[in-house]
């Protein structure tokens, strides 16, 4: 699992296509994170820059990946989470044939069994695969709650509106995991041409 998530934090693609102060949300809420039992793994933060992706897979199974950081990023590619800064990404994967819509999306685990390059094509149901980087650790929430998406446009500088509930009480040797706050991410990159957007 820890491979399957390091892959998606280092694929990241950081608004090419817009001003670094179009991702910006200065007025964005707060976002409540448990990542682990220590102090530095219990954070509220308000994002700097929010932006979302949409990708329309090659042989099916769209992508829409959502991500809040309170730091600047470089939006010429993947840099580095900083010390003292924290990212979000939440990526929202799709059954063949489904496009992202408002609904909920849970996290209940990867399914099982299959490749990573697999994983979309195996789905029966949308969910949400949430991420949080800590400066340099990267904890991959465990399952449990869901994502809300209350409002989408997927077409170039439209947004996606969203609530996270995502919380588990952890066991087993595993610490709690918690992630709670609303977003507001503008997109950035986008499959989707302007005006083309269908049903």
């Amino acid at each position: 699992m820890d491979e399957v998530h390091r892959c998606w934090l280092t694929s990241l693609f950081l608004c090419p296509t817009l001003g670094l102060s179009s991702c910006r949300d200065n007025n964005a809420p707060t976002i409540q994170i448990v990542a682990g039992n220590s102090n530095e793994q219990q954070i509220s933060f308000a994002p700097k820059v929010s932006f979302a992706e949409y990708a329309e897979l090659p042989g099916g199974g769209d992508e829409l990946r959502v991500s809040l950081a309170n730091y600047d990023l470089n939006c010429d590619g993947y840099s580095p989470v900083p010390e003292g800064g924290v990212i979000v990404v939440l990526t929202f994967l799709l059954p063949v044939g489904q496009r992202p819509s408002v609904g909920t999306y849970p996290w209940s685990g990867l399914p099982t069994g299959g490749k990573l390059s697999d994983a979309n094509f195996e789905l029966k149901t949308q969910l949400v695969m949430p991420v949080v980087r800590i400066g340099k650790k990267s904890t991959a929430l465990l399952p449990g709650g869901n994502v809300d998406i209350q409002r989408i446009n997927l077409e170039r500088q439209g947004e996606v509106v969203g609530v996270m509930r995502l919380e588990q009480s952890g066991g087993d040797g595993q610490p709690p995991t918690r992630l709670f706050g609303s977003f507001t991410a503008r997109v950035c990159r986008t499959s989707v041409p302007s005006g083309n957007l269908g049903p």
